[in-house]
């Protein structure tokens, strides 16, 4: 085998189908965060990749829950996340006030609770409201097709992430600036 064995006893009470609806429900929240809260709003690139590594943590969760170095884990993922959330949001580089930057630094905690809250909220509806998981997949092939129709037909434009300091040479056909 390439890879050594995963222990099944390290598994965690995570299941795919909880990983799936906070998936796309988190995304929404995410864009809102950044559109509605802090009136920032990211390329849609920046939005899937902080989702993606937002959805990382269900990794080191099934698998390593109970593993002996799973403290461990989920504690260099969390850093290595928070330094990704920064600089795939490019927020350092933004022109905007320290407070701004301390509200989008701390839109990666506000993120990871709204996800987790997501997940929670699949989970007791199997546990407490009698409905199957397969509700909850149901609803989610339903959610993401809306979530790729409502981003495809968002007219929000983000800024730039980084102002250049040199000036954009255009080009003007034979004889122009280039």
């Amino acid at each position: 085998m390439w890879m050594p064995p995963i222990e099944p006893e390290w598994q965690g009470r995570v299941e795919f189908w909880e990983l799936v609806f906070g998936t796309w429900t988190s995304y929404a929240f995410l864009v809102l965060w950044w559109q509605k809260v802090l009136k920032e709003p990211l390329d849609e690139w920046r939005y899937a990749m902080l989702v993606f590594l937002g959805a990382g943590a269900f990794w080191i969760n099934h698998y390593f829950q109970k593993a002996p170095l799973w403290f461990w884990m989920i504690n260099l993922y969390t850093v290595f996340y928070v330094i990704a959330w920064w600089k795939v949001a490019s927020i350092g580089t933004r022109p905007r006030s320290g407070g701004w930057k301390v509200a989008a630094l701390a839109g990666s905690l506000v993120y990871t609770v709204a996800f987790i809250a997501f997940e929670q909220l699949a989970r007791y509806g199997v546990a407490n409201w009698g409905m199957h998981e397969f509700c909850w997949m149901a609803t989610s092939f339903l959610g993401f097709p809306w979530l790729i129709w409502w981003r495809g037909h968002s007219t929000v434009a983000p800024a730039p992430a980084e102002v250049s300091p040199y000036p954009k040479p255009r080009w003007r056909g034979a004889g122009g600036d280039l």
